[in-house]
């Protein structure tokens, strides 16, 4: 795995903000980005996403791969992409793609109700 360079956390928000944008410019559904750093000491942003279908889903992984290469940012580990709850995981920011069920499913904005919304748009 390619180390990267260090980054601030004010360049780090800057990027989740950036992902969470492009996902939401690409249709993805009720985008959230979320600020768990407060209430959790081990990770410190999620992105969640709503996909219309599993091909959807993939398409928006891959925009958000591409934005996260570009970022200079490595996946820390090869996500599967064929999958109804796709994550993406780069350390300070993991992006939780889902379908509409998985997303009601698993509810992870509810599991997380305490992090605080960070706006994006």
């Amino acid at each position: 795995m390619k180390a990267r360079k260090t980054v601030g956390e004010e360049d780090i928000v800057e990027i989740a903000r950036g992902a969470a944008r492009l996902l939401d410019e690409k249709k993805a559904d009720d985008v959230l980005l979320l600020d768990l750093s407060r209430i959790n000491s081990y990770l410190d942003y999620f992105i969640i996403a709503t996909g219309n279908s599993l091909i959807h889903g993939r398409a928006l992984a891959r925009e958000a791969q591409r934005y996260f290469k570009g970022e200079d940012f490595p996946e820390r580990s090869r996500a599967d992409l064929d999958s109804s709850w796709i994550a993406l995981d780069y350390h300070e920011v993991v992006v939780h793609i889902f379908t509409r069920e998985m997303r009601e499913y698993y509810q992870l904005e509810r599991l997380w109700a305490d992090a605080a919304t960070i706006d994006f748009r």
